[in-house]
């Protein structure tokens, strides 16, 4: 069988992979690491693979057009999200009309939720593969030609005569180990100079350790719908032996860049996984996702072995709403962790949102006081997006804080990150506004100025990351003028039960959260 995976072309250099995709002032630009890890489990089962990462390579979707008549695949599997999915939609049907013999399946977490109004909005679209998906396409590419067999492969939604159905959800994968490495993906289909990480030296690789995330934060989007609360981690040994084949056959790259929603969940591997480092002679520095729970041993062990930067969700400055999002952390917390990382030597990347249940005004400058008290050496501020799926998706809808349930408004013209909240103290202009200008505020002051330009003294390498960054985000700035956003024109309105019934919100929380109960 032959497999074309693809990342879709949508507004330029669309970073699908992320947390919130969007295109990234930073000039950020992901992998498309999921499609990889299930792109390359197919290859290894004997099957005929290509991949193509449409927005990453600048590719019209003329050139994927192109692309796919060459390689004339039986299945296409499509990543969707949701400010993309309507675009998603309709490029999977003109490439089902472009060969109506191939199969169209979509991945992600969007139609995951929405798999049903997928296949009733676009017919010509086969199958959704829902959840981790890894080994649900390896089984459909195994019985594509047997109808008979579809509604044993669990994980899968598809159209039966007039009505659309899903089977049986599909247990996660318990031993990562069985999954092959997407390095070689990477190298034999990308080319890494396209990728950008503005915390990481450049060209970076993105690995995943590990899947799955045991904090129970209400906003985040990956745990609730893909992969689980539970960390599930590969064996260091595995690990590190991808972060030796990377160092042997892709001498360009510079630093490896791991996107587990926190590297250090589980100390014992983070701990194993240093020595390994040390022993094997791996000498690339990596980044992570930390949180502010990781203790000073563990983060002095990822230092040794290599750790340059982290990024951290301190998210707000008001220790209630810390409690109110299910953080697990309050600002004492915070402040201990960036100072036992400073004084080891690591830098820190702080990320802050707004706009949770009981934000305020008041809450909002505490986030910002918070961010210039705790002096992370970065910060991005950015509204709390809730994706379906989520418990915060839920709150705000059965609140009627969500300003509309029109995918294609979440983001701006030029592909930006649009506030979708309205609160009862506070309006989408507002918390976007706040947003801007706690950024400028943070690192536009004469004493951050001076600290990286010192910086840029004691440490050129550093320094030249810092200062590339800075100016892409200026030239993004001065190239692209935010216009003036209208008000939202679709009123928000009570979402289909059935969005509401498939959300996966631990510790039977679901109820609570349909009565807008977040206590």
């Amino acid at each position: 069988m032959r497999v074309f995976f693809i990342n879709p072309p949508f507004l330029g250099r669309f970073s699908r992979s992320q947390r919130s995709p969007g295109v990234i002032k930073s000039g950020t630009m992901y992998y498309p690491y999921w499609l990889a890890h299930a792109a390359a489990l197919v290859e290894k089962n004997g099957h005929e693979i290509q991949v193509v990462d449409c927005p990453a390579a600048a590719l019209s979707e003329q050139a994927l057009h192109q692309a796919v008549l060459e390689f004339n695949p039986d299945l296409m599997v499509l990543e969707s999200v949701a400010a993309s999915w309507y675009a998603d939609c309709e490029t999977a049907a003109r490439l089902k009309k472009l060969l109506p013999d191939s199969r169209i399946c979509l991945v992600g977490t969007h139609v995951t939720v929405l798999w049903r109004e997928t296949l009733e909005r676009e017919p010509l679209i086969d199958f959704i593969a829902i959840g981790e998906y890894d080994y649900t396409i390896l089984e459909l590419t195994e019985n594509l030609h047997r109808p008979d067999r579809l509604a044993h492969i669990r994980g899968l939604a598809f159209r039966q005569g007039a009505d659309s159905q899903r089977t049986e959800d599909r247990p996660l994968i318990t031993d990562l180990d069985q999954l092959p490495y997407i390095a070689p993906i990477y190298k034999r289909f990308f080319k890494v100079e396209n990728y950008y990480f503005n915390l990481s030296y450049h060209p970076m690789v993105m690995l995943i350790g590990g899947r799955g995330c045991n904090s129970l934060c209400f906003y985040c989007v990956y745990p609730q719908v893909i992969h689980g609360h539970s960390y599930r981690h590969r064996s260091p040994e595995h690990l590190i032996g991808e972060m030796c084949w990377v160092q042997e056959n892709m001498p360009e790259v510079r630093e490896i860049t791991f996107e587990d929603d926190n590297f250090a969940a589980d100390r014992r591997f983070a701990r194993r996984f240093a020595e390994l480092v040390r022993e094997r002679g791996v000498r690339l520095p990596f980044f992570a996702n930390l949180r502010t729970t990781v203790d000073h041993e563990t983060l002095k062990a990822l230092r040794d072995a290599g750790l340059r930067n982290c990024a951290v969700g301190f998210e707000s400055g008001d220790d209630r709403l810390l409690r109110t999002m299910r953080k697990g952390q309050n600002s004492d917390i915070q402040a201990r962790f960036v100072g036992d990382a400073h004084r080891l030597g690591l830098l820190v990347h702080g990320c802050f949102m707004v706009g949770f249940p009981g934000e305020t005004r008041e809450t909002m400058n505490k986030t910002l006081d918070l961010a210039f008290k705790i002096k992370p050496d970065s910060a991005q501020f950015y509204p709390v997006m809730p994706y379906p799926g989520t418990g915060a998706f839920a709150y705000y809808q059965q609140n009627g804080m969500l300003a509309t349930n029109n995918f294609r408004q979440w983001l701006t013209a030029e592909g930006g990150h649009r506030c979708v909240l309205n609160l009862p103290d506070l309006s989408p202009q507002e918390i976007e506004a706040f947003c801007e200008q706690a950024f400028r505020r943070f690192h536009f002051r004469p004493r951050y100025l001076l600290y990286k330009g010192m910086q840029l003294l004691r440490h050129p390498r550093e320094g030249w990351r810092s200062l590339k960054a800075g100016l892409i985000f200026i030239w993004y700035t001065l190239t692209n003028r935010r216009e003036r956003q209208e008000p939202f024109a679709v009123p928000a309105v009570p979402a289909p039960d059935h969005w509401l019934q498939e959300i996966r919100v631990p510790m039977g929380r679901m109820e609570k959260l349909k009565r807008g109960d977040l206590s």
